[in-house]
């Protein structure tokens, strides 16, 4: 999740936890906590993009470095503060509970966390969160403002921190219910359209839980489509087709590349060409406005022949072409309405 959703979430739970005896310097160490896993986006800065890309949701958001790093950071805050009457124990389980709390709402989106590294390099993704969901976010929000600004003394601090966390856990499993209907929703459709797939998945489109991104898998490419919940129930998912073009891989050079891309994929991709370059398109991460435009680029497309590190390039697309005008128009479509 962003930032933002792990600084929060990690204020409120903290509240509930443990700033009874450290105050509000205990918002700091556990916001800290939350977000210290996300210490591996640092290596892009000096790595070849398709080699961060699979750094990132790696070591540092598996169980193992929740127990090293919980074990290390308890040690330190119970010698910093060895007056404030905290157990080691008890700093032990409130900072495990925080890496792993940050490793498993990472995985409710679609980039895939490594959750058993690095003894198992498999990335677990359960694809029920769009990486920025601004109502997820906002009530989270709200409860850690009011935790840093109202004193210590404040009487409702703890019913504050409660409320929103439990807003928050709601909106997960509104997101979760409306997940299971359009999988189901999707299933009928593969009945009534006679398609018969290897494999598919469905994960929220830009910032909400109730219009939904679908890549189905079929001989020799994906079919992609987009489902509301307010969609009329009885209308037909409408997909579009994507070869994989996998015969494309003869014109390519430097097939370690190719391959750290394929494994990030897993194993939603398809390769393009437009002119003399060639790119790997991973199907995860959507498409641009592809809700409203038929044939849209994916927004994750890397560009197999360039040189240099290229994470500038990455999802370069992903709020391309957005304005008041197609605002509206995706609300409109999230209510149901088709372009």
């Amino acid at each position: 999740m962003d930032i933002i959703t792990h600084l929060a979430l990690g204020a409120c739970s903290t509240e509930v936890l443990l700033t009874k005896k450290l105050g509000k310097k205990g918002l700091i160490w556990g916001a800290s906590a939350q977000v210290l896993p996300d210490i591996d986006t640092l290596p892009a800065l000096f790595l070849p993009a398709d080699q961060s890309l699979l750094i990132h949701r790696g070591l540092t958001h598996s169980f193992l470095f929740a127990l090293i790093a919980g074990i290390f950071l308890a040690f330190t805050v119970h010698k910093i503060y060895n007056q404030a009457g905290l157990s080691y124990t008890a700093l032990l389980f409130f900072f495990c509970f925080q890496f792993t709390l940050h490793d498993l709402i990472d995985t409710c989106n679609s980039y895939g966390t490594g959750l058993l590294e690095p003894f198992r390099h498999q990335r677990f993704s359960i694809n029920l969160l769009y990486v920025v969901d601004p109502l997820l976010t906002a009530g989270l929000l709200v409860g850690s403002l009011v935790l840093i600004f109202k004193c210590t003394l404040y009487p409702h601090r703890k019913k504050w921190a409660w409320a929103m966390l439990i807003i928050s856990g709601c909106y997960t499993g509104f997101a979760a219910i409306n997940k299971v209907y359009v999988n189901g929703k999707i299933n009928h459709s593969f009945k009534s359209q006679q398609m018969n797939p290897a494999g598919y998945f469905t994960t929220p489109a830009p910032f909400n839980c109730m219009l939904w991104y679908l890549v189905v898998a079929v001989d020799g490419g994906y079919y992609t489509g987009y489902s509301s919940v307010w969609d009329d129930p009885q209308q037909s998912v409408r997909y579009e087709k994507h070869l994989k073009n996998d015969s494309l891989n003869v014109k390519i050079g430097d097939k370690r590349v190719l391959q750290h891309l394929i494994t990030f994929a897993d194993p939603y991709y398809t390769l393009s060409q437009t002119g003399s370059s060639l790119y790997l398109n991973v199907l995860r991460f959507g498409q641009v406005q592809g809700w409203r435009m038929p044939n849209a680029p994916f927004v994750l497309s890397y560009p197999l022949n360039a040189s240099g590190n290229q994470t500038v390039l990455l999802q370069k697309g992903r709020l391309a072409g957005w304005n008041k005008s197609s605002l509206e128009a995706y609300i409109r479509r999230i209510a149901g309405n088709t372009p």
